[in-house]
């Protein structure tokens, strides 16, 4: 896995050994940041479900100002930290569970510009966290949400709040961007 462009354009990171963790190709991730290419320089950035960290330092590669990595694997947490030292990046690292990020995040009045949103397909992590969001204003008003997810969750109803501008398919992934419902 490489960064695909910016200051670290081409520098591979240190991959995750165990199957648990289904990272996003290069191929989507390069398609995710050319949507966003105008929102994510200066940006301030959440990565929930952070696993490789890839999301993270792609981001930060291309000029994200802040960059909050959020894990409850061991194993992700040490790897995105060597991946950390490897590319002397100032990436904030947490290794938490993603609620209690999110409940810590609103503590401290903290928003986000841009939230990448990966959680294991089969769970109902993203729909907590995307309500958790929207009810909590833990998103910047011109800021996006970038969904990743199978076709199975196409039939969530979003919070009021919260609006789809665009889906994109690859294969049997989904990305899904959102935005607020102004």
């Amino acid at each position: 896995m490489r960064i695909i462009a910016g200051k670290h354009k081409g520098r591979k990171l240190f991959e995750l050994t165990h199957l648990g963790t289904r990272p996003t190709i290069d191929r989507v991730r390069e398609s995710i940041f050319s949507k966003i290419q105008f929102d994510i320089k200066y940006a301030t950035v959440l990565d929930l479900f952070s696993g490789t960290g890839a999301m993270s330092f792609e981001a930060l590669s291309r000029g994200a100002k802040v960059v909050y990595a959020i894990d409850n694997s061991k194993e992700s947490y040490e790897l995105i930290k060597k991946n950390n030292e490897m590319l002397k990046e100032n990436l904030n690292i947490v290794y938490a569970d993603f609620k209690t990020s999110l409940l810590d995040f609103k503590k401290q009045n903290k928003t986000f510009d841009v939230i990448f949103l990966d959680p294991p397909y089969e769970t109902d992590y993203a729909e907590y966290a995307l309500e958790f969001i929207a009810k909590n204003n833990l998103l910047n008003s011109n800021g996006v949400i970038v969904w990743e997810h199978n076709k199975n969750k196409n039939q969530y109803v979003l919070p009021t709040e919260l609006i789809i501008y665009d889906e994109k398919k690859y294969g049997a992934v989904f990305v899904t961007y959102i935005t607020l419902n102004e």
